[in-house]
C-alpha cells in the first residue's frame, strides 16, 4: 500500500470535472467512464493516479506507522495550508501533455513543506521502489535527492504539473495538445484553487484514490467577513 500527497482541485470544481471527463476517472470516487481524451493520449496512464500535481511522491509507511497517524498528520498539515490559486495552461512537457503553472513559487514552497512534514512517516525506499525511480539514469544530484527524499524531482528540481497523457510519440503530440487545449480552455481561463489531498494506492499497480482532502475556502472569500 502506498500513499501520496497531491494538489488537486476540490471535488466537483469545474477543473476537477473537466479532468474527470478527459481521463475517464475521478480519484474522488464515482466509478469510471470512457475518457474524452483521444486514444492517442493514453489517458489510462495518468487516470490510474487520478488528476493531480505531485507534492509528496508515492511512499510506503515506515514500520510501526499506521494509516490513522498519517491521516492525523495530513489533517494537521492541511489545516495550515490555504488553497493555492494557480494560473494553469496546457503545454507539452517532454513527451507528455500536462497542465503547467508558469508562476509556481508558492506551489514549490508548499511542496517543500509537504516533503518535510511527511518525511518522518515515510519508509526507506525498497530495492524495488528505488529501481522504479531509474537511479541508473540520474546524475549525482538526482541520486542525492532520491536517497534523501525518496524522489529525485524535488527541491530545485521540482516542476509542478498535472499530467493529462501518457508518453507520446512525436506524431501524436500536436493533435493531443490541441485537443487538450480546447477541452480545458474555459476552466483554466482564470486562476483555479488547488488544495492538498492524501491519496492511497490499495494494491500494487492499482488506482490511487482520495482518502483525505483539505477543506476548501475559495481564495476570493478568505479576506471577506
Amino acid at each position: 500500500m502506498r500513499y501520496a500527497v497531491y494538489l488537486t482541485p476540490p471535488a466537483n470544481a469545474p477543473l476537477a470535472l473537466a479532468a474527470e471527463a478527459w481521463l475517464g476517472r475521478s480519484a474522488f470516487g464515482g466509478g469510471s467512464r470512457s475518457p474524452e481524451a483521444p486514444a492517442d493520449a493514453k489517458a489510462h496512464i495518468p487516470a490510474r493516479y487520478g488528476f493531480h500535481g505531485t507534492m509528496r511522491s508515492p511512499f510506503r509507511l515506515r514500520d510501526g506507522a499506521m494509516e490513522g497517524a498519517l491521516i492525523e498528520a495530513f489533517d494537521a498539515f492541511a489545516a495550515h495550508e490555504a488553497p493555492i490559486p494557480a494560473k494553469l495552461q496546457v503545454a507539452q512537457l517532454s513527451r507528455f501533455i500536462a497542465l503547467v503553472a508558469p508562476e509556481q513559487d508558492a506551489i514549490a514552497a508548499a511542496a517543500m513543506r509537504a516533503l518535510e512534514a511527511f518525511e518522518p512517516l515515510r519508509a526507506p525506499l525498497s530495492d524495488t521502489d528505488r529501481t522504479r525511480r531509474r537511479p541508473d539514469q540520474l546524475d549525482a544530484r538526482g541520486l542525492e535527492l532520491l536517497d534523501r527524499w525518496g524522489y529525485p524531482l524535488v527541491e530545485e528540481r521540482f516542476t509542478f504539473h498535472m499530467t493529462l497523457s501518457g508518453p507520446l510519440d512525436g506524431d501524436h503530440v500536436d493533435p493531443v495538445l490541441v485537443r487538450a487545449q480546447s477541452h480545458f480552455a474555459q476552466v483554466v481561463s482564470e486562476p483555479v484553487d488547488l488544495v492538498f489531498a492524501l491519496f492511497r494506492e490499495d494494491e500494487e499497480g492499482g488506482p490511487f484514490h482520495v482518502v483525505a482532502a483539505a477543506p476548501h475556502t475559495p481564495t476570493d472569500m478568505r479576506s471577506k467577513p
